[in-house]
């Protein structure tokens, strides 16, 4: 497992930061909507839909947020 996978499952509320190398918004930590993670430069994780079972079963309420991203 990846240490970034392995910090999902074991450390509640975790998120990535944003996987684009060219990111505008220098890379922050992401949010979880719609079962990935997504930054507001438009990246979006690609976790496969098995691994976000996994994690939403673990945490079921998995560091919900209240805005969209890219209204920063």
């Amino acid at each position: 497992m990846s240490i970034v996978r392995d910090n999902l499952m074991t450390r509640k509320g975790y998120t990535p930061y944003c996987g684009n190398e060219h990111c505008r918004l220098n890379m922050p930590r992401t949010r979880y909507i719609s079962g990935q993670f997504q930054c507001g430069c438009g990246w979006r994780s690609s976790f496969e839909a098995e691994f976000i079972t996994t994690y939403e079963a673990k945490w079921v309420d998995p560091a919900p947020q209240p805005r969209e991203v890219g209204n920063e």
